[in-house]
């Protein structure tokens, strides 16, 4: 088999439609790309609400695959010191 494969003149291409189906169509996936941006919902909530059968690793993989969301972690600030909310009251009033 392999030696068929390394000697043919053409480069060895899979048959088109030879891979498995997706699960989701373009419309779900949009579905779950809106509802990951707009609201503040988890990977398992997505899931949970979603009108299909479909596992949170495949609903993380539409989101990563929309290319525009990413991953990441808010940048760490300090708490605001009882000094920094009593300026903040009389400077509000």
């Amino acid at each position: 088999m392999i030696y068929r494969v390394l000697s043919r003149k053409t480069p060895y291409e899979p048959k088109p439609g030879s891979a498995r189906p997706r699960v989701t169509d373009i419309r779900s996936d949009r579905r779950i790309q809106r509802m990951a941006s707009s609201q503040k919902m988890s990977v398992h909530e997505i899931t949970r609400i979603s009108r299909l059968e479909i596992s949170k690793n495949t609903v993380h993989r539409r989101i990563i695959e929309s290319g525009y969301m990413i991953h990441a972690k808010m940048a760490r600030r300090l708490p605001l010191s009882n000094l920094h909310i009593s300026k903040e009251i009389t400077m509000g009033s």
